[in-house]
């Protein structure tokens, strides 16, 4: 019996395959979400062998313009995380030796907003990686990622809406007996679950747009037919 093959271009369901390492040291530069993501993009680059990267290579790879990458480049620069050739630093890669996480590959394919591309990267860092849950509060979110507690809120509802994370409702209750809301219980859903969403949508936008195009092309014959031509001689014939 043949053996069957994964078809060129589907990751390997081997870790070293789908998903890369990132250093928990990263969250003490205390980047912004963009620049978080871009620094992110160049250590997936780098763990799966990849060689030095383009601005333009960079933009293409997160769905941003390469003006917006040059700029936070810059940024990344000055605070010692990326060469000029658009490497990471010796002194950044060294921290591979202390605690990481890591993220699925796929993410870069979802066209996450920063902001939501940064809070799903900090819900792994805290995940039970047997449960695959969490539960920090708003609060803690955006303390540890740089942004107002509205922006959090907007980022979650994002990573809900895009299949990425369920979201429980908890409350416990006071010694006087009195119940509270306690903080939401995150659990971190498989990405390809997240992809197979997102190519739907593709998929649906695209049969839309055939539609659109199909309508549009049988209005223009209409309008053709509709229209009187003209003779030679300049008169219109009917």
């Amino acid at each position: 019996m043949r053996k069957r093959r994964t078809p060129f271009g589907w990751p390997q369901r081997d870790p070293l395959h789908y998903r890369f390492p990132i250093p928990n040291a990263v969250w003490e530069h205390r980047l912004k979400p963009i620049a978080f993501e871009i620094l992110t993009y160049l250590y997936c680059q780098h763990s799966h062998g990849g060689a030095n990267l383009s601005p333009e290579m960079i933009a293409k790879g997160i769905h941003k313009s390469e003006g917006t990458v040059r700029k936070h480049l810059s940024v990344l620069r000055d605070a010692g995380l990326v060469t000029e050739e658009c490497s990471l630093t010796t002194d950044f890669l060294s921290a591979e030796s202390g605690k990481f996480f890591s993220l699925p590959n796929e993410i870069f394919l979802l066209n996450l907003p920063p902001a939501a591309f940064m809070v799903y990267a900090y819900l792994l860092l805290i995940e039970d990686r047997r449960t695959h849950t969490c539960h920090p509060s708003y609060n803690t979110i955006a303390a540890t990622t740089g942004m107002s507690k509205n922006t959090v809120i907007k980022a979650i509802n994002v990573l809900l809406e895009k299949h990425l994370v369920t979201l429980e409702h908890s409350q416990y209750l006071d010694q006087s007996g009195m119940k509270w809301n306690g903080n939401n219980l995150y659990t971190i859903l498989p990405t390809q679950s997240a992809a197979d969403a997102f190519h739907q949508r593709q998929l649906c936008h695209l049969e839309l747009e055939a539609q659109q195009r199909k309508l549009r092309r049988r209005q223009e014959h209409r309008a053709c037919q509709a229209t009187p031509s003209t003779s030679a001689s300049g008169t219109f014939v009917s």
